[in-house]
């Protein structure tokens, strides 16, 4: 399967997702978002030499604009929800999902990953109109299994959202136990495909 549009919004780290999209899709063509200036040059520096890997400095959200970021000297963890008394703010730009998909004229996303630390339902809110079409295939989504904090969307949340557009479970990943070694769960990463690609011997468009 050749993916040609993989979109990173603010993973955990933008250098992660790129070396492994490297390694699992070599022949597409990688848009990564990365608002934080800082964590913005790193992105830059790192995928300079490759002329597939698309960075930006920009978030997405629900409405274009701008917006406050806490950003936090751990870079996974900066936040447009949280503050930490360790935070500096930051001024960020934001778009939309389907506003810069019209404007660059991409036919479709293959892949969409987003870990916005909390933010994750509002970045989908702005892609709402590709999600009504099906044009983004799958979506990898940071999810808390239940409510118990405020760094994530619980599990029933994403799933009911994207469930309201036709997409299914499609697996859970990288299970994360708690930081402090406590033996639970505090979150993973869900895949959700869209319908049209359920039934076996399906293909992307």
């Amino acid at each position: 399967m050749m993916l040609r549009h993989l979109w990173s919004e603010r993973v955990l780290s933008s250098m992660e997702v790129v070396s492994r999209c490297y390694l699992c899709f070599g022949s597409s063509k990688r848009n990564s978002r990365e608002p934080v200036a800082a964590t913005n040059k790193e992105l830059l520096s790192a995928t300079h030499q490759s002329s597939r890997v698309h960075p930006f400095n920009i978030g997405m959200g629900k409405e274009a604009g701008e917006a406050l970021i806490n950003v936090n000297p751990i870079s996974r963890v900066s936040s447009m929800k949280l503050s930490r008394p360790e935070d500096h703010p930051e001024t960020i730009k934001l778009d939309t999902i389907a506003g810069f998909v019209e404007k660059h004229q991409l036919a479709a996303i293959d892949f969409l990953k987003i870990d916005t630390e909390g933010f994750n339902l509002e970045v989908l809110a702005g892609a709402i109109p590709l999600l009504q079409e099906q044009k983004i295939h799958f979506v990898q989504t940071e999810c808390e299994p239940v409510l118990r904090t405020k760094n994530f969307v619980n599990f029933a949340d994403s799933a009911a959202f994207m469930a309201g557009f036709g997409y299914k479970l499609f697996g859970v990943y990288e299970q994360q136990p708690e930081w402090d070694g406590q033996r639970m769960l505090l979150y993973w990463n869900a895949v959700f495909i869209c319908d049209k690609l359920t039934p076996q011997g399906a293909r992307l468009p």
